[in-house]
């Protein structure tokens, strides 16, 4: 009987680690830029093009792939939106000539080296990326 309970038990906390854990969703910069602390609002703003800098400082806002997941985990975290939602905004934006959408990449690898590269870049990423790279920090609270 403690050997059948054992070996439940044991199966029970290998299913329990192995289950996938879903990373968070953050902004990130280059470490040495002086953007910090951005909440939810002013990274809707931004990445709505309602306002383009921060305490002086320009802000290049960059979005991933709309194929790519995270994007949607993005818009839904800090902007409430969907993808198609967001599409369709930034399609009136335009028409209207209000401006144009944040630059998109095909992997967050290739984001990364937009914002390292690029003064004033932001991006987002998962938290299990973040260990990849030395040159970003996370700026949203």
């Amino acid at each position: 009987m403690k050997n059948k309970l054992f070996t439940i038990a044991s199966l029970f906390l290998v299913l329990i680690t192995s289950l996938p854990v879903k990373a968070e969703v953050v902004m990130v910069a280059y470490n040495k830029t002086d953007i910090d602390g951005l909440d939810a609002r002013i990274i809707s703003r931004l990445y709505t093009g309602k306002i383009i800098e921060i305490n002086g400082i320009s802000v290049t806002p960059v979005n991933q792939d709309p194929s790519n997941p995270l994007r949607e985990r993005f818009l839904q975290k800090y902007l409430s939106q969907n993808e198609d939602k967001y599409s369709a905004y930034w399609t009136v934006r335009r028409f209207i000539g209000k401006g144009t959408p944040p630059k998109e990449f095909s992997s967050v690898t290739a984001a990364i080296d937009y914002i390292i590269e690029t003064p004033g870049a932001i991006g987002y990423i998962d938290t299990d990326f973040v260990v990849l790279s030395s040159d970003i920090k996370i700026i949203s609270k």
